[in-house]
């Protein structure tokens, strides 16, 4: 100031102008700003599809779907939202800026991510839930591959579907196998069963493999998956009966354990993750063989997991590429506790006792030592 001879100089705070007028124009994602009710302060060019579709302007308000997100506390003051606009989809940032008393909303465009996840979400479908995960984890090759493994192998069938089909229309038909493999489906997947494959209203589930607990756990879960299967049978017949069925709903299942080949076969074009061999023979035989709502085991099956759950003897089977015949099993329920596997041991002055019935192969032998011992207590 010449008249005075000094210097006066100004100064101004311009952060707050630089973060405001610096705006990402360039940003090739979406980037808006948002007062804190919700209207629209600015945005950059890629945001253009997303304010065409919302059919606002500059100082109008967003979706309110997006203006909830703004008053909810979070202690990073970022909210993480998803949501489709138009035909694309977008995964939204928010954050809220203190000093500026606004929001910043940043988009990603992740429309392929979600058709990618649409179509493997439909090709899940045609998978076992363990199968699909090590396909996609990678621990399964999608070539021509297979391993001998032992494997627990179950068959189901409802007796005298064929005939209760041709009594319904195919809607009809349709609900009911539906409910039914839907809720038999549940029952393998929450025992840790891959289910091979549906043949009409039978189904294929083996034990062992991709995953496997064991020999003895895969054996004990598949048949105990059996019979929580034969239990859920009542709530299924309750609903078929309310479209006037009136056919009794009777399950045969056949379960064996053996040394089979297991993996991918098929072409080079199209592949099946299933297993085959003669324990798979054997699987299906004893499920044809099977009354109405029994579990038949053989006797493999039986020998691993007799001591967790209790079984019946009930005879011997001739079967095709067997030299010898096969024992047969009914199985019967879980055995709880130590007190319930049928075992006697007993011990006082002058007498011992102890008795697996599991155990003994000559029962008319122990018979005549128990008749000698009470005769000699007797007398």
């Amino acid at each position: 100031v010449p008249e005075f001879d000094f210097i006066i100089i100004y100064a101004e705070d311009i952060t707050a102008k630089k973060v405001i007028n610096k705006f990402p124009d360039k940003n090739p994602n979406p980037v808006m700003r948002i007062g804190t009710n919700g209207e629209l302060h600015y945005f950059n060019d890629a945001s253009n599809y997303i304010i065409q579709i919302w059919g606002i302007g500059l100082n109008e308000a967003i979706p309110q779907e997006i203006i909830k997100n703004l008053t909810k506390p979070n202690s990073n003051d970022t909210r993480n939202m998803e949501f489709e606009v138009g035909d694309k989809t977008y995964y939204y940032n928010l954050v809220k800026i203190d000093e500026f008393d606004f929001f910043l909303l940043y988009g990603t465009d992740i429309t392929d991510t979600k058709d990618k996840e649409r179509i493997l979400g439909k090709l899940s479908k045609y998978f076992s839930p363990q199968v699909y995960s090590s396909i996609f984890t990678g621990e399964l090759d999608v070539n021509i591959n297979t391993n001998r493994k032992s494997l627990t192998v179950f068959f189901s069938d409802i007796k005298g579907f064929t005939t209760i089909t041709e009594k319904l229309e195919p809607e009809i038909l349709t609900e009911l196998i539906t409910y039914y493999l839907t809720e038999m489906t549940n029952i393998a997947i929450e025992y840790g069963g891959t289910v091979d494959k549906y043949i009409g209203d039978a189904i294929m589930i083996f034990f062992g493999d991709p995953k496997t607990e064991g020999i003895k756990k895969d054996a004990v879960s598949c048949v105990a998956m059996a019979l929580k299967m034969r239990r859920k049978l009542k709530a299924i017949k309750k609903r078929w009966e309310s479209f006037g069925l009136t056919e009794a709903l009777d399950v045969r299942m056949g379960i064996h354990t053996d040394v089979c080949t297991v993996g991918n076969f098929g072409s080079q074009d199209r592949l099946d993750y299933t297993v085959l061999g003669n324990g798979v023979n054997l699987a299906s035989r004893l499920e044809t063989l099977a009354n109405p709502n029994e579990i038949l085991i053989s006797e493999n099956t039986y020998n691993v997991i007799r001591n967790d759950i209790r079984c019946t003897y009930i005879d011997e089977i001739k079967v095709k590429g067997k030299s010898h015949p096969i024992k047969t099993f009914q199985v019967q329920d879980l055995i709880l506790d130590k007190s319930d596997r049928e075992t006697i041991d007993f011990e006082s002055d002058g007498f011992s006792l102890m008795m697996d019935k599991e155990q003994i192969k000559n029962k008319e032998k122990i018979i005549g030592y128990l008749k000698k011992s009470l005769n000699h207590l007797k007398h």
